[in-house]
């Protein structure tokens, strides 16, 4: 019977874990708190984020530790391969989470849009124009995106200054176009509300074209599962029929 791994060795992991779930723990809120901003900047490079994916891969760790416990030091070497694993795979587990957002926010936004020319078409400023999207607009990251706006625009900000930095938060080119076609209106003495209707037309032509080419995309998956697995699964069960019938062909 192998002895068990030393107090000490269990002390230095604790505290080790200990640290890490400080750090972590940070990382993750800063996320968290990015992920409903719709702060795309901040989720490509989170603050902390090597330590973050540290305590990612010692929470992944952590079960095989514990479940491999009998082998004694032979368990933490089984937990640091685990461990390596969750560091090394938690970059994509992040990208997958931006892309998701960035869908979300990109669908969003010719609604919010199409909500603010309408309101600027019947007279109002563009800050009520944004406030009517922070208010009425599609639920999700991109309308509390607007309600931290709207913050800013009530201390004082201007509002094209806000919705600058608003696109420098969220990295998007069709938010960029936006941004930037208001702010040469505006120098140019043009009125909003066109711009406005002009870029919510435009971003839900977008959507549609995205639209198209997921549809696009969808026979290609199911020809993949078929060929990949339905088909495997067909021959595999009548293989023993088949296989049945030539014994009896044979004798």
């Amino acid at each position: 019977m192998s002895e068990g791994p030393p107090l000490a060795l269990w002390f230095l992991l604790a505290s080790g874990l200990f640290v890490l779930g400080v750090i972590g723990a940070r990382g993750l809120l800063a996320i968290r708190q990015a992920i409903r901003v719709a702060d795309l900047v901040e989720l490509a490079d989170p603050p902390g984020w090597a330590g973050t994916r540290a305590f990612l891969g010692a929470c992944a760790a952590l079960p095989a530790l514990m479940l491999a416990g009998p082998l004694g030091l032979g368990a933490f070497a089984a937990a640091a391969v685990v461990a390596f694993v969750g560091y090394a795979t938690a970059p994509q587990f992040l990208a997958s989470i931006r892309a998701r957002v960035e869908t979300e926010v990109l669908d969003d936004l010719p609604l919010h849009l199409d909500l603010m020319a309408l309101t600027m078409e019947s007279g109002a400023s563009l800050p009520a124009a944004l406030a009517i999207a922070a208010e009425h607009g599609p639920a999700g990251a991109l309308r509390r995106a607007f309600g931290g706006l709207l913050l800013d625009v009530h201390a004082g900000t201007e509002p094209l200054d806000a919705l600058r930095t608003l696109d420098q938060r969220i990295g998007l080119r069709s938010i960029n176009t936006m941004v930037t076609s208001l702010r040469s209106a505006e120098r140019l003495g043009m009125p909003l509300a066109p711009v406005l209707r002009e870029r919510a037309t435009q971003s839900a032509a977008n959507r549609f074209a995205r639209a198209e080419r997921l549809a696009r995309a969808a026979p290609l998956k199911l020809w993949a599962t078929l060929v990949l697995c339905i088909a495997p699964c067909t021959l595999v069960v009548l293989a023993f029929p088949v296989a049945k019938l030539l014994a009896l062909v044979v004798k």
